[in-house]
């Protein structure tokens, strides 16, 4: 039912949809994942924390239940805030205590954040089939302090596809953000047992 779930979930084609589906998918979202060796939250969080440090006031963009902010939490973050589309998924990250605040909201809308508000920001299995589009990238940087991070995940057989990666080139170009790390591919999820790669990349906010 785990990877019924995923494939489910992959074929959300707006933010009603999606948000609806998590909600359903909330309560049995961290078993599921588990049963699929989710490992992206904890290669993203050990990214994160190698460039930023602990220290660090850190964005969790997409948090869901909140599995980011138990990696980061595990590496000694403690000012952490969630933002996600599902208030079910953020009940549960609420619940875990160790966010902050966690605000209910869109990627794909203006962030309800104040600009340079944050030293990183991470974000996990959020861009990807079905989830947030390249125009959901533009807005991440601005609320992050000139010098600081944003490390995120991506599959190697979507970035490009579905337009992440020509976004991304965007701001590099436009002096937005400069990309300083990039990890080997490694299979981060098992899907019908296969391991799907994904990468953790990192950019400095200009």
């Amino acid at each position: 039912m785990d990877e019924d779930r995923l494939r489910w979930i992959y074929s959300a084609t707006n933010d009603v949809e999606l948000r609806e589906r998590y909600q359903q998918w909330a309560t049995d979202y961290d078993d599921d994942l588990a049963a699929m060796r989710w490992r992206a939250p904890w290669a993203c969080a050990e990214r994160a924390v190698h460039h930023v440090g602990a220290d660090a006031r850190v964005l969790d963009a997409g948090c869901g239940t909140g599995l980011v902010g138990v990696a980061l939490h595990e590496l000694g973050v403690r000012r952490l805030v969630g933002f996600d589309l599902s208030p079910a998924m953020l009940d549960l990250a609420r619940g875990r205590g160790i966010y902050e605040a966690v605000v209910e909201g869109s990627l794909l809308d203006p962030l309800p954040f104040e600009r340079d508000a944050f030293d990183a920001v991470v974000s996990v299995g959020v861009f990807t089939h079905g989830h947030v589009g390249p125009a959901g990238l533009a807005g991440l940087p601005k609320v992050v302090r000139p010098g600081g991070f944003m490390t995120m995940t991506f599959r190697d057989d979507t970035i490009e596809t579905l337009g992440h990666g020509p976004e991304l080139r965007r701001l590099e170009a436009e002096g937005v953000a400069t990309l300083v790390e990039r990890t080997e591919p490694e299979p981060l999820i098992l899907e019908g047992g296969v391991g799907a790669d994904m990468r953790v990349w990192t950019w400095a906010v200009t």
